[in-house]
């Protein structure tokens, strides 16, 4: 979990806490019959997708050995490798990006926002999704080596996802490529059309599909806590601008003027929409308890957390039918849709005060 957001955290719960240790509102935290959450719940959600994103990743482990078992028989000759497989690895790198993207990728933005949230899984957030390279970040890098095929270990290389896998599937990253090579064969090479280097996909594939194994253990083992699920919902909710200045600097604003390589698979805006999703089957949980203690409050977020959802799905609505936003527009979006998500973790905040439910400091 990045320290800024943790600072944010202990602020706004720091503010609710301050605010609501009026008397009266201590009477009604303690004079309310607040209605059972369901955390069992939280946790089979929690578990399910988790147990999805598994199977992606052991999809995309099985795809790149295949891969890495032809690029051997070639010597790593790529040239010859396109030249005597084209035909076969065209589709294999579609179904790739598939696997990565819609299984693997996919069902991890629908748990992101717990897993990055609650103090005890944070790390494999950083891991996974979200930890910047040492080279970017020498400090806050994860410690985190990957070892390949070949025996070269890389170290602190940035998250499994977007600093590996993605940039060497779609070409983003030139030490990740084989070949870059005509794959649609329009007679031009896209800045995504290369065949991935096959020591390092694998490599990198096995990286991922072993964390994920060990994130899907500390889900299972996890005992779910109203502390935890109100925690990471003040912590990640006001998170927005960030997602929004990685949409700005992606293909999907700037076009070829894009230099980022990650967040080139899918909009930001749908991974935003998905951990928005997983935050909002949280809250749901969670609702009965704040109803019970203040109706009003409950109401107030749910239709809060509503409009956060509704305005980043009629971006990515927008964008799906060919609107192509500026980075001035991604800047005022960003902007706003922080603003309303900072007020509304406030909320939260308040509401697990009332409640006398502690929101974890990191």
């Amino acid at each position: 979990m990045p320290r800024c957001v943790q600072r944010f955290a202990r602020l706004v719960t720091g503010l609710a806490l301050v605010a609501l240790l009026a008397p009266s509102a201590v009477a009604s935290a303690q004079t309310s019959t607040a209605a059972e959450p369901d955390l069992a719940g939280l946790k089979t959600y929690m578990v399910d997708h988790a147990r999805a994103m598994k199977s992606g990743t052991a999809a995309l482990l099985g795809l790149s050995q295949q891969y890495h078992d032809l690029a051997e028989q070639a010597d790593y000759d790529y040239a010859a490798l396109w030249k005597t497989h084209g035909k076969e690895l065209v589709p294999w790198l579609e179904q790739s990006r598939a696997v990565w993207a819609e299984k693997a990728h996919g069902n991890y933005e629908l748990i992101e926002g717990m897993v990055a949230g609650i103090p005890s899984l944070s790390h494999f957030d950083d891991e996974i999704d979200a930890g910047p390279s040492k080279a970017d970040d020498p400090v806050g890098a994860p410690d985190l080596q990957v070892t390949l095929p070949d025996g070269t270990v890389l170290d602190r290389p940035g998250n499994l996802f977007h600093y590996l896998t993605e940039p060497t599937l779609w070409g983003t990253e030139d030490a990740f490529v084989g070949l870059r090579v005509d794959l649609n064969g329009d007679g031009t090479v896209g800045p995504t059309e290369a065949l991935p280097n096959a020591n390092v996909l694998l490599g990198a594939a096995q990286a991922l599909d072993a964390r994920t194994a060990d994130l899907g253990k500390a889900i299972n083992d996890w005992q779910p806590n109203e502390g935890d699920a109100f925690t990471a919902l003040v912590v990640m909710i006001p998170t927005m601008s960030g997602y929004f200045e990685e949409w700005k600097l992606s293909p999907f604003v700037l076009g070829a003027k894009s230099t980022s390589q990650g967040f080139v698979a899918n909009s930001r805006l749908l991974d935003v929409l998905g951990i928005l999703g997983g935050l909002d089957v949280t809250y749901d949980r969670l609702a009965p308890l704040v109803d019970g203690t203040d109706p009003a409050l409950q109401t107030q977020i749910r239709g809060e957390l509503d409009g956060l959802i509704a305005f980043v799905k009629d971006l990515y609505d927008r964008e799906g039918a060919g609107t192509r936003f500026t980075p001035e527009q991604a800047d005022q979006f960003g902007s706003e849709l922080q603003s309303r998500a900072t007020a509304l973790a406030g909320q939260i905040a308040q509401a697990a005060a009332l409640l006398n439910i502690p929101i974890a400091e990191g």
